[in-house]
C-alpha cells in the first residue's frame, strides 16, 4: 500500500506539474494590468527614480512627420545632441552599462571608436488590431505538446505577461513585424585576417493572415511565409530559400525548399532548421540563429531571469536598445520582458 500511495502521489504531482506547463494564460485580474500599470503588451508602464528612463506615454505619435518619396519618415529627433560621448578615455567611468563587445571595440580601435549617448525616448506603439488580440491572448492562450506549440492563439504576442523563459521566446518568435515585409539585406562572413565578401539577398514575410484568400474559418498550422532570394555575386545569385513556418514544429516541422539556380532543381530542405547552416555564411551561422532566434523551442531550456536590472534601460544602451525602440520597435513593438 505504501508502494501504491508513493506511486499515485507522484503521479499526481506530475499531473499537477503538467497542468500548469499546459495552463499557461494568466487571471483576468492580473490581465486587466495591460493598459495600466503596464503597457497594453507588458512592459512596465512607468520611468526610473532618476527619470533618465521616461515613463510609457502612448508612443510616438501619428502625426510625427510626414513620409518622403521613398516612404521614410523622418528622424523626429535629428536636432538632439548626445548628453556625453563615450571613448576610450573615459570607458572605465561606465564599464558596467557595456557588453564585453563594446569593451572590446575600445581596446582594439582606441583612437575612433565612440559611443555618443543619447537621452531614452519610449516611441514603441503597435495597432489597435494587435493590443486587441494580445488582450485576448493574456488569458485564453496556452502551451501545448509541452510548450512546442500555442492554443488559442490570436496574431501575435501570445504571453505578454510571461511566466518563464519558454512564453517569452514565443513572444520573439510570434512578434509583430508589421503585417508584411520587403527588405534588402548584405550579409558578410569575415576571415580571420579580415577579408570578406558581400552577400545581398532580398527578403519577403507575411503572416498567413495577411494573405489575400486569407480564411479564418479554416484552420492552419502556418505561422508565417519566407521568401529570400540570393542577388549577388554572380555565383549565387537566383538561389531561392521558400520556408512555410508551422506554429508546431514538433507536431508538423517546418517546410522549406531550396532552389539552386545553377541546377535549376527544387528540392526539399529540412536542414533549414536548428543548428543547420545558414545561407552563404561558411558555417558561420546557424539557421536558429537568424533574427535572434527562429523555429521550435525544443532543443533548448530556457530560462525568465528573475528581476531587472535597470541598465537594461539605462541611456547608455541606446546605441543597443534605444535606436532600435525608435526606429524598429514601432513596427514590431517591444518586448515585455
Amino acid at each position: 500500500m505504501k508502494t501504491t500511495k508513493s506511486l499515485l502521489q507522484t503521479g499526481a504531482l506530475a499531473l499537477t506539474l503538467m497542468a500548469s506547463s499546459v495552463m499557461a494564460a494568466v487571471s483576468v485580474d492580473e490581465a486587466a494590468k495591460l493598459g495600466a500599470s503596464l503597457t497594453p503588451v507588458g512592459a512596465e508602464k512607468s520611468g526610473n527614480a532618476d527619470g533618465s528612463i521616461p515613463a510609457w506615454t502612448g508612443g510616438l505619435p501619428q502625426n510625427v512627420g510626414s513620409a518622403d518619396a521613398a516612404g521614410f519618415l523622418p528622424d523626429p529627433f535629428a536636432n538632439e545632441q548626445p548628453l556625453f560621448t563615450i571613448t576610450a578615455k573615459n570607458v572605465d567611468q561606465y564599464k558596467d552599462k557595456l557588453t564585453p563587445g563594446q569593451l572590446a571595440m575600445f581596446k582594439r580601435y582606441p583612437d575612433t571608436y565612440k559611443i555618443p549617448v543619447y537621452k531614452t525616448h519610449r516611441t514603441a506603439m503597435l495597432p489597435a488590431k494587435v493590443i486587441e488580440a494580445t488582450k485576448y491572448n493574456a488569458t485564453h492562450t496556452k502551451l501545448v505538446e509541452g510548450g512546442n506549440g500555442l492554443e488559442d492563439f490570436h496574431s501575435s504576442n501570445p504571453f505578454p505577461i510571461p511566466k518563464d523563459g519558454l512564453e517569452a521566446i514565443w513572444n520573439h518568435i510570434t512578434r509583430y513585424r508589421g503585417g508584411s515585409v520587403s527588405r534588402f539585406v548584405t550579409q558578410v562572413t569575415p576571415q580571420t585576417n579580415g577579408s570578406y565578401s558581400l552577400v545581398y539577398f532580398q527578403d519577403e514575410f507575411t503572416f498567413r493572415d495577411q494573405l489575400k484568400d486569407y480564411d479564418p474559418s479554416k484552420p492552419s498550422n502556418v505561422l508565417f511565409y519566407f521568401k529570400q532570394r540570393v542577388t549577388a555575386p554572380s555565383r549565387l545569385a537566383g538561389n531561392v530559400l521558400l520556408v512555410h513556418e508551422t506554429l508546431n514544429q514538433v507536431k508538423e516541422p517546418r517546410l522549406a525548399w531550396l532552389y539552386n539556380a545553377g541546377q535549376r532543381r527544387v528540392r526539399r530542405a529540412p536542414q533549414v532548421s536548428y543548428d543547420g547552416p545558414g545561407t552563404a555564411t561558411d558555417g558561420l551561422r546557424t539557421s536558429d540563429n537568424f533574427d535572434m532566434y527562429n523555429g521550435a523551442p525544443d532543443r533548448y531550456d530556457w530560462k525568465l531571469e528573475a528581476g531587472r536590472q535597470e541598465g537594461d534601460l539605462h541611456p547608455l544602451q541606446r546605441l543597443q536598445t534605444g535606436l532600435a525602440e525608435t526606429q524598429v520597435q514601432r513596427h514590431h513593438q517591444s518586448r515585455s520582458y
